[in-house]
């Protein structure tokens, strides 16, 4: 009986005790929230026209989200020569990172959970086209957390008559 109302005791206040400022109120358990999304394109459509595209982004999913807090990273990389005798030429360097989410070692921490997604494709469409891709990428999760998701997709593609699609792909998973 004593150790049921001791416990009961404690559950109470832990979710009475404030949430930290900034932090999502809801009965002083500290939540949060950071998402990150990026989109990248290059297109070279039509006759004979060139695009080409240097990009280096970085998505830091929000630093300490709470105990139970999320952090998600989205980038989505597409470079497309489309049409007749066009170029496309693309280089992105990306890194992804989980926040702190949790992952700080602090009473009734039980860690975030954090996710980063990349999608990186090239396309060659049509006659006589070339799309050249360069991708460096880079994908962390946070420290400590209760849950840590890398996704990371590629795709190339050719199709019609004469074209070249060509890519360079280096990713980091940790």
């Amino acid at each position: 009986m004593r150790r049921t109302t001791l416990i009961a005791a404690a559950a109470v206040l832990l979710c009475s005790a404030p949430a930290f400022a900034g932090d999502l109120m809801t009965g002083g358990i500290p939540l949060g929230n950071a998402s990150n999304l990026g989109v990248i394109s290059n297109t070279a459509a039509g006759i004979q026209n060139k695009a080409q595209q240097q990009v280096m982004g970085v998505q830091a999913g929000g630093g300490l989200a709470g105990p139970f807090g999320t952090a998600s990273n989205l980038g989505n990389v597409s470079n497309l020569a489309a049409g007749v005798g066009n170029k496309a030429k693309q280089q992105v360097f990306g890194v992804q990172t989980g926040g702190m989410g949790g992952g700080v070692k602090a009473p009734f921490a039980l860690g975030g959970f954090n996710s980063n997604a990349g999608t990186v494709s090239n396309s060659a469409v049509g006659i006589g086209n070339t799309a050249q891709q360069q991708v460096k990428a880079m994908q962390f999760g946070a420290p400590g957390a209760l849950f840590n998701q890398n996704l990371g997709t590629v795709s190339n593609l050719s199709a019609g008559i004469g074209n070249k699609a060509q890519q360079q792909v280096i990713g980091i998973q940790k």
